[in-house]
This record gives C-alpha cells, structure tokens and sequence, in this order.
C-alpha cells in the first residue's frame, strides 16, 4: 500500500551484476531520470546539479551496474524509501520510512530502497540530513557537494548449462550445481539477490558441466533415493543450502559430521520444512550482520527458543545448519507464510524446466499429489455473490450452457486434456508441471521463462496496454483500466468490435499486455465478422495478457506457445458480472505492481472465480513496479472499528523480482519493527485520522469485509456506515 511499507530488497555485501542489462541516465526538468529497460523500471531523483557525467562504479562496496557524477546540494526521492548511511562497515543511522536522521561530516554510502533497484549513493566530506517532505524524501548535505549515484538492476541470468543424461542420478549431479548461484553462504543468503539464478539444464547423451559450476564446498549434502519424484523433492532445499545431492536408501540431511532423518514419511512435505526452518532463522540469524534491525520475527523466534544469533552468525554454513535442525520445527513453522508451491511431475521430460522454477525459491511437491476431476462451483458461492449484485447473471458465452457444464468440468475446449483440481497449496502461488490442466494453480512453459530472461532491451521505457473489446455490451469493463499510477508511463490503446484481420495484428503486434474482454468458442476468438483460432498464429507480440472470456484456457496456451510469457485465462464459463469484476481487478492490480499470481488471488478472492480463473505460462509476469518493494493489501473488517482506533491488518505479495527474503517496514504509530514480507497478515491498530490520511495518500487496494476497494474511494466514515 502506497504509505503503509517500504521494503529492503537484499543485503549489500558483494554479488555478480548479473548478465547483461541496460540502465540508462537521463538528465529531465527534475532532475535526473533512472531507467531499468528490461524491468521496465523508472526512477526520478531530484537534485539541482548543472551537469551529469557518467562515472566508475567505484569506490562502491558493491558491484553496480553504472554510475554517474553530479554536484547538487540535496537529492529528493518521489517516494518514502528506507536509508540505511554506512561509514566504513559501521552503520551511521538507519532512517525508516518518513523519518528523520542527520550526521556530521564525512564519507558515507546511502543504500536507498528504490523500487526494483539497488541504488547507492556516495558522498565525501560531507554532513548528510534524511528527512521526509510529504510523500519525498530529502538528502539534504548543506551545500553543492560532488555525489556519484549507482545503480544495480535486479535482471539476472543464469551462469551456465548443464547436461543430464536420462538417469536420475544425472539429474542429482545436476541439482548438486544448483549451489553454485549463491552468492554467499552466510545468513545473508536469505536477501533475495544474494542468491543468483541455477544453472539451466539440457538433456544429452551424458554428464557435463562447465568448471565453474562445480558444486560450493559447505559440507552439507541430501540423500535421496535415486529417483525423479526425490531428487525434486528437494531441489529447493539442495539450492538454497547450497547442498550437493547423493544417493542413499534412507532419505537424510548431513551438515558436517551430522546427520539428521527428515521429520515426516513425505519427502516433499519434510524438504519444505526444513526449508522455510532454515530460512527463518536465517533471517534472524543475519540481523547480526550488516543490517541489525529490529525484525519482529526475531522476536517471535527467540521468545520460544533460547538461541544466540551472535554466535550463530559468524559459524559456517553447515555447522550453523546442524545447529537450526537442533530447533524444533515448530518453532518456525507460522513465522513466516511461504509464496509459491510448485507441483513438478516426476519423469525427466520435467527437468530442463526445474532450475527456473527453483529460481523462485518454491515449496516442490513431487510426486505430484494426487488431483481430482475439477468440480463445478459450489452453486450457493455463486448464489450468495449474485445476491448482493446489480446485474442480470448473463453468461460471457456464446453457448446455452451453464455455467461449469460437464464438459468444463471435463476438459477446455480443445485442449486435449483434462481439466484437474490440484490438491490445495498453502501459498498464493501454485504451479502445476503435468499432463493436466489444473485449476486454481498456473500452467508454466520453459519457453515462457526463457523468454523472460531473454527480454528484449527497449529504448522506450512507456508500457504499452491494448485493451480489445470485441462485444459492444461489455464496454464498461475496458473503460479507465490502466494507468492510475503517476510515476508510470502508459501509452493505452483501446480497440472495439475488431474484424478476424485486427484481431490478429492486435494479438501479434508488440505490446506490454493485452486484455482482450469479450466471447471465446470452442473455435476461437469471437470478432465481428468471424472467428480467429490463436492456434494458427505464427507469433504473438504481448508480453502477457488476459483473455476474460469463457473458456479461453486453450486460446491462451496458444498465446503462450507463439510468444507470449503468461496470462489470466479461464477454465469454464463465467457470469458476465463476474468476469467484469475480475477483469478490471486483475487490470488495476497490475498497475498497482502485482505479479500475475497475486492480481488474480486478491482479484477472486471475493468473487465465486477461483474455480473460474487460472494461469497459463510465467504467472511472475509483472506489469510495472510498486513503489514500496513488494505490492501490500490492506485488510479491515468494519465490526472491527472502533469509537477511535481501527484494527488494520497488511498482507505483501512477493514478486520474483523482490523474492522472500525482503523485509517492510509500516507506516504506522508503533510498528518501528520490521517484518519480512509475506502474504501472512500483519495486525495494526491505528487512530481514525491517521487512517484518513493513509488513505489519501494514493490508490492502494483494500480487502475490506472481503471485498474488494480502492483506498482513494473510501474513509473511516464511510466504513463505519
């Protein structure tokens, strides 16, 4: 929510910048201009200085991607970012967002939290003063002083390939490299951009593997059965201990001279523990390093547990693992609320595709549990909704058939294969790496992935919407859907009643999005005058997408396959409110920052879809940036409303571009303490005026009484009646 939290993405020890990318600097009115091209980030920073002169990345303490000179006596940031001064390896202060620090003269380096950047500032001799202004915040250093401003971005590449043979064992080897991304094996591993992207994997004739990506030396190894479903199983948990993976008859975790049985019969279930375990306390454990905060899960962690995270901190990595496994699971077990879980089928044809989904730091379930024919919706969720709604239940279908027939239920039209209910996941993000065709759970595809890390770099940093409404009476649904955000640039173009021709130059022009709203057959897209199967599209120039149609499962598999990186797309018919309502949703939750997965878990979170909507390809696609780190969700139950206070409650949606690992600060009286980021609710009690003013502070969405609202539309009083 645009006042209520700002993020850090990552701790500034040394890391790889990453593969090549492109960060441009542009002198503007204000002042200067920050581009990410591929990330489709942009940043403005205020400043007076007369010239701007590009520079080395160093002194830095850490790796950068470009630099610039200026002399100007203040720099102002648009938004509330979180500083934190260094002078050497001290920490001078630590400014939260909308506060206030200042110090005497000397040399400091400002790790500011901008948005999907790392930006750094460097000054000499000088005397620096944080203070916010509003919604800015100043650096204030007294007088014309020479500054260098750099820059990292967040895009990473993986660092090589390996091949496998069709063997399981090959495939441990490879997992074993996985390790090699990691930037560091200290606690502060648990930043995200401390740990880089895992080798890819190719499938051959035998083993191979360049040098350098040899597994690290932590002295932590698994052991597995040699089967496919183990060796994903752990995965995760082999990258992120940076362990190599070996074959052994009793499922195991080594650290040093230990040895540790894994806590349940399924391997998947107990690898995932152990996971977000280790991880936890490596959060609490890094708050001794370069970032001593006060992290609220710390307190949470050390009131049930007698721990020193002193001497934990400074001990290897397997030794610091043996000493957490001595630490009941349960301790950290609802702590901290994981993000994604991925269903990966157990058979070799899955593991080129692995090492981009451990990138994101999933829980994997392998093998995939097991997954019923879809349901119908529950016909009194669906009653209940259209109960409190103001219009006809008209179906987005050209058929007769109800809503959730049996041949939804079945399959999608064409697809050649069934459509499955997959077995829930306690996370926002689900992905489902099978035959089938899940619901409520994404449907990733290598090539989507490979796209992605392969962007396009673009001079035009704009994002482009196009918006096809090829049904006159669904018109409201394409109105004011993009471009709420002042820091933004969106060029947004809205087309009606398009003939089969435009249609296809709409789909394979190049755009950022593209929000079709109108009928889907089993033959197609519905245009004036005919229908175009996306089937037969040689290329399709949207980045991502939503085809808000009945049934456009198959359609949008083809957008994928011919170019896209992933989209919304439905399972079944859906009511025409209903795809109203989570059509615009999904379309302002993308402005707003959200990835994929999270537009469409706040956006069915109210309304009877989730059974409705699903994912097809990358669902980490994201639109544009969050101003605060990860996008947040305000949650308010109005029985909850006081005389004088309120209780609010703020949920973070990880994107994979701030993964887990970050930690946000609130905006709020009494929340000094940081929490790390996660979709788990935070719970706040606040006076009615200060709620009045985060209000007003932007548009932010709110889940209030479980609906859905935007924080512009809305006060105490209106809640309160």
């Amino acid at each position: 929510m645009g006042a209520l939290g700002s993020d850090r993405p990552d701790s500034p020890r040394p890391a790889n910048a990453g593969a090549s990318v492109t960060v441009g600097f542009e002198a503007t009115d204000r002042g200067l201009r920050i581009d990410d091209r591929i990330e489709s980030v942009t940043y403005e920073i205020g400043l007076d200085a007369d010239s701007i002169e590009p520079a080395e990345t160093e002194p830095f303490r850490v790796p950068l991607t470009r630099a610039v000179d200026v002399t100007t006596s203040e720099l102002v940031f648009p938004t509330l970012p979180e500083v934190f001064a260094y002078r050497g390896d001290e920490v001078a202060f630590d400014v939260t967002p909308g506060g206030r620090a200042e110090a005497d003269a000397g040399t400091y380096e400002l790790d500011v939290s901008a948005v999907r950047l790392k930006l750094y500032v460097r000054v000499v001799d000088s005397p620096v003063t944080v203070d916010a202004r509003g919604d800015e915040t100043v650096v204030d250093f007294g007088a014309p002083t020479p500054v260098r401003i750099g820059v990292r971005s967040l895009h990473e590449h993986p660092a090589g390939t390996v091949t496998i043979d069709d063997t399981p064992r090959s495939l441990m080897r490879a997992v074993s490299t996985f390790g090699s991304a990691l930037k560091t094996t200290s606690p502060e591993r648990s930043f995200p951009t401390m740990r880089g992207h895992p080798p890819t994997i190719e499938r051959g004739e035998r083993f191979e593997a360049p040098d350098h990506l040899e597994p690290p030396e932590t002295d932590v190894r698994i052991e597995v059965p040699a089967r496919y479903d183990a060796v994903y199983a752990v995965s995760s948990l082999a990258y992120y201990l940076g362990a190599t993976v070996v074959p052994g008859s009793t499922p195991r975790l080594v650290a040093g001279d230990r040895a540790f049985d894994f806590p349940y019969d399924d391997l998947s279930r107990s690898a995932n523990a152990v996971l977000r375990h280790c991880f936890v306390l490596d959060c609490v454990v890094r708050t001794e390093g370069i970032y001593p905060i006060d992290l609220a899960e710390r307190a949470t962690v050390l009131d049930r547990v007698d721990l020193d995270p002193a001497t934990l901190y400074d001990r290897p990595l397997a030794d610091r693992t043996a000493a957490y496994l001595d630490v009941p699971l349960d301790v950290t077990e609802d702590v901290f609320a994981w993000h994604l879980t991925v269903d990966v089928e157990p058979s070799v044809e899955r593991a080129p595709l692995l090492s981009y989904l451990v990138n994101d730091l999933p829980f994997v379930r392998s093998p995939v549990p097991d997954a019923a024919a879809a349901d119908t919706p529950d016909p009194t969720a669906v009653s209940e909704f259209f109960r409190s709604a103001d219009t006809d239940a008209f179906v987005r279908s050209t058929r007769a058939d109800d809503v959730g027939g049996d041949e939804t239920a079945d399959r999608p039209a064409d697809a050649g294969g069934r459509v499955v209910s997959p077995v829930d996941a306690e996370t926002v993000g689900h992905a489902w790496v099978g035959d089938d065709y899940p619901r409520g759970a994404s449907k990733p595809t290598i090539e989507s992935y490979r796209r992605q890390l392969d962007r396009r770099v673009e001079e035009d940093t704009v994002i482009d919407v196009t918006v096809v409404c090829n049904d006159p009476e669904m018109r409201e649904e394409a109105a004011d859907l993009y471009g709420f955000r002042d820091m933004i640039d969106f060029d947004i173009e809205t087309c009606f009643d398009l003939s089969v021709a435009e249609t296809r130059v709409a789909l394979e022009t190049d755009t950022d999005f593209l929000h079709f709203i109108g009928h889907i057959t089993e033959d197609g897209i519905r245009c004036r005058d005919g229908v175009l199967d996306a089937r037969g599209l040689d290329a399709v120039g949207a980045d991502a997408f939503i085809l808000n149609g009945c049934r456009s499962y198959a359609q949008g598999m083809a957008l994928v396959e011919a170019g896209a990186l992933g989209g919304v797309v439905t399972l079944a018919d859906v009511y025409d409110h209903v795809a109203t309502t989570v059509g615009r949703s999904v379309a302002r939750l993308l402005d707003a920052g959200f990835d994929l997965y999270g537009a469409l878990h706040v956006a069915t979170e109210s309304v009877a879809a989730d059974s409705h909507y699903t994912i097809v390809g990358n669902g980490g696609v994201t639109l544009c940036q969050y101003p605060f780190g990860c996008p947040k969700v305000a949650v308010v139950n109005t029985d909850e409303i006081g005389s004088e206070t309120l209780t609010i409650s703020i949920r973070d949606y990880i994107t994979r571009d701030l993964g887990p690992g970050v930690f946000t600060t609130p905006f709020l009286p009494d929340s000094s303490a940081r929490h790390l980021s996660s979709p788990a609710d935070h719970y706040f009690e606040i006076p009615h005026e200060q709620f009045d003013e985060i209000l007003s502070s932007g548009r932010s969405p709110m889940l209030v009484d479980g609906k859905l609202r935007w924080s512009d539309e809305i006060d105490v009083s209106a809640l309160r009646d």
